[in-house]
């Protein structure tokens, strides 16, 4: 087996809107803490190739993912299945993803973004090595998060991954990472940062390992830092969080075994959610509600009358509203399943795959190929919690 690795810098420029921590707040970036990267891993044996993009970004828009991915596939001769672009969901980068008031995307910065990935999957895809040995691994840590839906709700303190060597002569070890946690450590700033999944990366390198890291579910998880929208994430928290998710394999990896059976796979499957049943007075509903208090939230009004002009027109001209279909994308490593969600999934869907599939090294990650909706569980629906309602304005879909 083969694998190939690239980093490329995505950073935007100065003045470029920065995307998450609410409706309409014009935060534009005035410096830089930490710089932005896409990386690629690619995989190959025998004839089958498989693809990673991983980006320091919010969300990406789907119009982007596979343009990436039909330009890749045409050059490359692999198919559009076996390519995977995921995002870390840092709420300190740009505009990416389809949000209504959550930061202006910037056209000319999406433009060079697909420039900037399809960079990085040639790189990755032309820089093969042979892989000497793999291990994959699972340890828990002191988390660096908590639930933020439900005081002592579901919570995964496991840090989950993979480690590729090669021959001394030809570079360091390979690590991909992933651990769930919102990355919004920092809080509503004016500052570029990959928040802690860049410091995680980091303290790879420090430990003499080249590295990705995979954000996993986390809809409902935020760190222990996050005080509302301040963050409250020092550069030295959060430096620690990366040595503390890195610490989990250095103390681990030893004395795992080598994968024997080394498989590359990938497939997609779709998953219809049924969506709940509004009509028109419903839709009315919700801008009356907000309407009544303008006064004190007019971003989230001005995007809830956004949201209710397309759900009409889409109550109106689809053939069934009601039905949402999500594709979800998974990647075959040996004993390791990477299973990516095109959404905010939360974090009780991993466990319940896991449970499933006992004797796999699953990595449930979320903002997959695109990110389209928050994806909760039962009792946040029946709350009409955040992610269950609020979030659909944001995301314009029907919850």
């Amino acid at each position: 087996m083969k694998v190939g690795y690239s980093v490329v810098d995505i950073t935007p420029d100065l003045g470029i809107e920065l995307s998450g921590y609410g409706w309409y707040l014009g935060r534009k970036a005035e410096g830089i803490i930490d710089r932005l990267y896409a990386r690629g891993i690619a995989f190959e044996d025998n004839d089958i190739k498989m693809l990673i993009i991983n980006c320091d970004l919010i969300a990406i828009d789907e119009n982007i993912s596979d343009y990436v991915k039909e330009k890749l596939s045409e050059a490359f001769g692999l198919s559009k299945t076996n390519i995977m672009i995921v995002c870390t969901h840092t709420h300190t980068g740009p505009a990416t993803g389809k949000l209504i008031g959550c930061g202006e995307p910037d056209e000319e910065y999406r433009r060079l973004l697909a420039v900037l990935l399809l960079r990085t999957g040639r790189i990755a895809l032309e820089s093969f090595r042979e892989v000497t040995c793999i291990k994959s691994f699972k340890k828990e840590i002191d988390p660096i998060s908590v639930n933020r839906v439900k005081k002592d709700g579901p919570l995964d303190k496991s840090v989950r991954g993979m480690v590729f060597y090669f021959r001394e002569d030809e570079g360091r070890p390979l690590a991909l990472l992933s651990y769930g946690c919102h990355p919004v450590s920092r809080g509503n700033i004016k500052e570029i940062s990959a928040d802690y999944p860049g410091a995680v990366v980091r303290a790879l390198a420090d430990e003499g390992y080249d590295g990705v890291f995979m954000t996993g579910l986390c809809g409902d998880i935020n760190p222990t830092t996050h005080k509302g929208m301040v963050g409250g994430g020092t550069s030295e928290i959060i430096n620690e969080y990366g040595t503390r998710i890195v610490k989990a394999m250095i103390n681990t990896i030893d004395n795992i075994e080598p994968m024997k059976d080394i498989k590359l796979d990938a497939f997609e499957f779709d998953v219809n959610l049924k969506l709940q049943q509004y009509k028109e007075k419903e839709i009315d509903r919700q801008v009356e509600i907000h309407e009544a208090n303008k006064d004190n939230s007019p971003g989230i009004f001005i995007a809830v009358k956004i949201w209710a002009k397309v759900m009409r027109d889409k109550l109106q001209n689809e053939e069934n509203p009601y039905i949402e279909v999500e594709k979800i994308h998974v990647f075959r490593i040996g004993d390791v399943l990477i299973v990516g969600f095109p959404g905010e999934a939360f974090t009780h869907i991993g466990t319940i795959i896991r449970n499933e599939m006992p004797d796999m090294n699953i990595l449930t990650v979320g903002n997959s190929n695109s990110t389209m909706r928050y994806i909760p569980t039962r009792d946040d629906i029946e709350n009409m919690g955040y992610a269950a309602l609020s979030s659909c304005f944001l995301y314009q879909r029907l919850p």
